[in-house]
């Protein structure tokens, strides 16, 4: 018992001395001890440090274990020291340049840039443009034509996309993105692949009182107006006419890509014309 109360006594003074000599901003050498889902335990002689998994790398962290080993000897920032309670938070970025400072302004609005989707949430993507660098791609950013319900229907974690820059905000250090921008609107060329009197073929998507919905290519929607079916009689719904699923021909009656509409007429072909 004797011996047990000399060895807590030693290991408390070298506890004692060890935090004595710590300073807030200073570096210290220690070693890997442990590893947790949160990050990994440093003994630093006699004391032990956090290096949280958020303090890690500038690049985002899953699992430390993936990234370091125990017995490891790193040179970590000392961020925060409780001298009461001997908690010591430690930094292994910090010792590195914040890439955000050395890459942000080489970030241009409007410009093209490749980046690996480090992850996917329900309101958009993250991708990684450079080192510790992430930037999102909204939902509403990932197509011109199709309401995106999950990112992950257009884009999945791991794959390299080209997206366009929207916004740059170092303070924030925040970082828009679009996907979508990438491959231009089809509405600004919606009157050069349909001009007016153009017959086209589509499948019926959708039946409503005032017309009918038909896919001419994909996500593009053009309307056939109840009176735009037939001269023979009076339609009060397209569902007399056509039924959901059934490929018809028309013919375009206007395109306009500010309202992003597409009007077509079934009266205006040849009744043998009609499927």
């Amino acid at each position: 018992v004797d011996r047990r109360t000399v060895l807590e006594e030693e290991a408390h003074q070298v506890r004692a001395n060890t935090l004595a000599a710590l300073e807030e901003g200073s570096v210290v050498r220690g070693t890997v001890r442990s590893l947790a889902s949160y990050g990994a335990f440093i003994d630093l002689g006699g004391v032990d440090g956090l290096l949280h998994v958020g303090d890690i790398s500038w690049s985002r962290v899953a699992d430390p274990s993936k990234e370091l080993t125990v017995g490891d000897v790193l040179d970590l920032k000392i961020l925060k020291l409780d001298r009461e309670t001997g908690k010591i938070a430690l930094g292994l970025k910090q010792m590195y340049p914040d890439p955000w400072e050395e890459t942000a302004q080489t970030l241009k609005v409007g410009e093209r840039i490749n980046g690996e989707v480090t992850r996917l949430t329900d309101f958009g993507a993250f991708v990684e443009v450079l080192p510790g660098v992430e930037g999102l791609i909204h939902v509403s950013e990932m197509s011109w034509v199709k309401r995106v319900q999950r990112p992950s229907d257009i884009v999945k974690k791991g794959e390299r996309v080209d997206a366009v820059i929207l916004k740059v905000d170092p303070a924030a250090r925040r970082l828009s993105l679009g996907l979508k921008q990438v491959l231009g609107n089809p509405w600004d060329t919606i009157g050069d692949r349909y001009p007016i009197g153009k017959i086209v073929e589509g499948k019926v998507t959708r039946l409503a009182k005032f017309g009918a919905f038909v896919e001419v290519e994909e996500g593009i929607d053009g309307l056939i107006h109840v009176s735009e079916f037939t001269h023979e009689k009076r339609i009060e719904h397209p569902s007399e006419v056509v039924k959901i699923g059934q490929v018809v021909r028309a013919v375009v009656l206007s395109a306009d890509k500010e309202t992003k509409r597409l009007k077509l007429g079934m009266k205006q072909l040849d009744r043998k014309s009609v499927v």
